[in-house]
C-alpha cells in the first residue's frame, strides 16, 4: 500500500477511487480485506467458496462505489454487501450446511482450551464446540446471519440492522430464534 493512502480515512480513500485513482482502492481492499473474509468464511464454512465470494464482494464494491453515501460507514456499507452476496449465495447453492469436517479441519472452531486443565475437559469442550458449530450451520440463511454478525463480529443489534438491511425488531427475532434453534439442537452445554 502508498505511504500516502495509510494515515487516509475510508471516506477520503473512496472520493480518491471516486477520481480514479486505483492506488485508493486498493488502499481501501487491503485494509478490509481480511474482515470480509471472516464475515464470509463464517457464514460458508468453506474456504474456497470465502475466497471467491471475497473477490465478488470487492468487485461489487468498486462497480458500485458511486452509490455509497459519503459519510456513511463505510465497513458497515462493505458488510452489508458481503453479507447479501452470501445470502444469495446460499440460496442458489440450495444447501443449508457446510461440510463438518471442512469447518473442524479449517478452524472454524476455536475453542479456548486453556479454561480447562484436564484433557477429559479439553476433549468435552471440543466436542461441544464442534456440535455448536453444526447447529450454526444448519440454521436457515438470515437466521444465521444474524447470529455470526452478533456472536462473531460483535455487531450491536442495530449495526446487524443496517447492514443486512431490515428492521432492528426483526433482527432481534431472528437472533432469538437462532440461540433458541442451536439450543435445541445441541441441547444445553
Amino acid at each position: 500500500m502508498p505511504e500516502t493512502e495509510v494515515g487516509r480515512t475510508d471516506g477520503e480513500l473512496v472520493r480518491l477511487c471516486l477520481a480514479g485513482e486505483q492506488a485508493a482502492f486498493d488502499a481501501l481492499a487491503a485494509r478490509h480485506y481480511r474482515r470480509v473474509y471472516n464475515v464470509i468464511y463464517r457464514m460458508l464454512g468453506n474456504r474456497e467458496q470465502a475466497e471467491d465470494l471475497t473477490q465478488e464482494t470487492f468487485l461489487r464494491v468498486y462497480s458500485r462505489l458511486d452509490t455509497f453515501r459519503q459519510g456513511g460507514a463505510f465497513p458497515a456499507w462493505l458488510r452489508r454487501i458481503a453479507a447479501n452476496l452470501c445470502i444469495d449465495h446460499l440460496r442458489r447453492r440450495g444447501e443449508q450446511t457446510a461440510s463438518l469436517d471442512q469447518q473442524l479441519e479449517s478452524g472454524i472452531e476455536q475453542v479456548d482450551e486453556s479454561a480447562a486443565s484436564r484433557p477429559e475437559d479439553r476433549l468435552v469442550m471440543r466436542e461441544d464446540a464442534r456440535r455448536v458449530v453444526e447447529a450454526v450451520q444448519r440454521l436457515p440463511d438470515r437466521q444465521r446471519a444474524v447470529l455470526v454478525l452478533r456472536h462473531i463480529e460483535g455487531l450491536k443489534i442495530d449495526e446487524i440492522a443496517r447492514t443486512l438491511g431490515m428492521p432492528q425488531g426483526t433482527v432481534k427475532t431472528l437472533l432469538f430464534r437462532g440461540r433458541q434453534a442451536v439450543r435445541e439442537m445441541v441441547g444445553e452445554l
